[in-house]
C-alpha cells in the first residue's frame, strides 16, 4: 500500500483528495492542514465523493511534524511562498514523487535550491498544469504538427494573469513543442492586491515568443462583470478559438468556414487519482515534468520580479507575492 500526503486542504486541496477517493489502488492519504475548518471541510468533502473501493485509510493532521511515516508520493497544494521549505521536508520524508501546485515557485533562487534538491534525492516532480491532460489539447497538439503555428493568444477580463499566466505559457509549450521563449510585461498597465491576502495580480498585456516562433500575447482587463476570456491559436490554415468557459471551439479555416465543437475541462476532483495511479504504475504521468515547468518559469518570474521591484519594492530573495 503506497503513502500519499497530501499537503494543503484548501480549495484546491479538497479536489485533489476526493479524486484520490478514486484511485484504482489502495492507498494510505495522510492529509496536513494547519487550519481546523480547513480540515473540517475537507473530511466533509472526502465523504461525500463518490467511490470508496479499493480501500483508502485516511488521516488528517495540523503539522508535518505529525508525519511519522515514509511517503511514497507528495501533492503539494499549498501556496508557492514557503514551498521550498515543504519540499525540502517532504523529501526528508523519502518522497520520490511529487507533484506540485502551480505557480511552483514565486524566485528563481527557489527556483534553483528546489532543482538542486530534486536532483540530490533523485526524485520525480512535475507541475500542475492540467490543460496538457485535455483530451482535446492532446488531439490538438497532434493537429498542429501538420499546421505552421503563427501566434497564441489570450484576452479576457479578471482570469487573475499573474497567477494563471504560466498555465496559458504552458499550454502555449505543450502546443508548439517549444520550452525556450522571452517575454515582456511592459504593457502590464496595473499591479493590484489579489483576493488572496498578500499576493498581487496583474492588468494589462504578456507579450512573447518562442525561439523559431510562435509570438504569443496574454492580455488581462479589469472589469465589474466577473471572469471571461478566450484562447486563439492561429495557424498558416486555421484559427482556433476556444472559450472553457462557455465550453466552445470555433475552428475557422482559411475560406471562412466555421466549425464549432463542445468542449470541457475536467475538473481537478476527476484528474488526480488518475494522475497518481498513473505514477504508482510508470513513475511517469501527462503532466509537465519539473525541469521543463522551471525552463518555463524562469523567464515569467524574472520579469515578474523586475515589474514588482520597480512598481513596490526590492528584496533580497527577489520574491513576487504570486501564487
Amino acid at each position: 500500500m503506497k503513502n500519499v500526503l497530501l499537503v494543503g486542504a484548501g480549495n484546491l486541496g479538497r479536489r485533489h483528495l476526493q479524486s484520490l477517493k478514486n484511485s484504482r489502488y489502495p492507498i494510505r492519504i495522510f492529509v496536513v492542514e494547519p487550519f481546523d475548518e480547513a480540515r473540517s471541510l475537507a473530511k466533509s468533502a472526502m465523504e461525500q465523493a463518490p467511490g470508496s473501493q479499493p480501500e483508502k485509510i485516511v488521516s488528517f493532521h495540523g503539522s508535518l511534524d505529525d508525519i511519522d511515516q515514509q511517503i511514497d508520493i507528495v501533492i503539494d497544494a499549498t501556496p508557492a511562498t514557503g514551498r521550498l521549505e515543504i519540499l525540502r521536508r517532504t523529501l526528508s520524508l523519502g518522497a520520490k514523487d511529487l507533484v506540485l501546485e502551480k505557480v511552483a515557485f514565486n524566485s528563481v533562487d527557489d527556483i534553483d535550491q528546489a532543482a538542486a534538491l530534486i536532483e540530490q534525492t533523485s526524485a520525480h516532480a512535475w507541475v500542475n498544469c492540467p490543460r496538457r491532460l485535455n483530451p482535446f489539447y492532446i488531439q490538438l497538439r497532434a493537429i498542429l504538427q501538420n499546421e505552421a503555428i503563427i501566434r497564441f493568444e489570450v484576452s479576457g477580463e479578471n482570469f487573475g494573469m499573474a497567477c494563471n499566466a504560466i498555465h496559458f505559457i504552458d499550454l502555449f509549450s505543450y502546443l508548439a513543442q517549444r520550452h525556450t521563449y522571452t517575454i515582456s510585461l511592459d504593457k502590464v498597465q496595473n499591479i493590484v492586491p489579489s483576493k488572496r491576502s498578500n499576493y498581487i495580480e496583474f492588468f494589462g498585456a504578456a507579450v512573447g515568443a518562442f525561439d523559431s516562433g510562435p509570438e504569443f500575447k496574454i492580455d488581462c482587463r479589469e472589469s465589474p462583470s466577473g471572469v471571461s476570456f478566450d484562447i486563439r491559436v492561429v495557424t498558416s490554415l486555421n484559427e482556433y478559438r476556444i472559450n472553457e468557459i462557455s465550453g466552445q471551439i470555433k475552428v475557422t479555416d482559411q475560406n471562412g468556414r466555421c466549425e464549432t465543437q463542445d468542449f470541457r475541462q475536467p475538473y481537478q476532483s476527476e484528474l488526480t487519482g488518475p494522475l497518481v495511479d498513473a505514477i504508482i504504475e510508470t513513475r511517469q504521468c501527462g503532466l509537465t515534468t519539473f525541469s521543463e515547468s522551471m525552463a518555463l518559469h524562469r523567464p515569467f518570474i524574472n520579469a515578474a520580479y523586475e515589474l514588482y521591484a520597480s512598481k513596490y519594492e526590492e528584496n533580497d530573495m527577489k520574491t513576487v507575492p504570486i501564487t
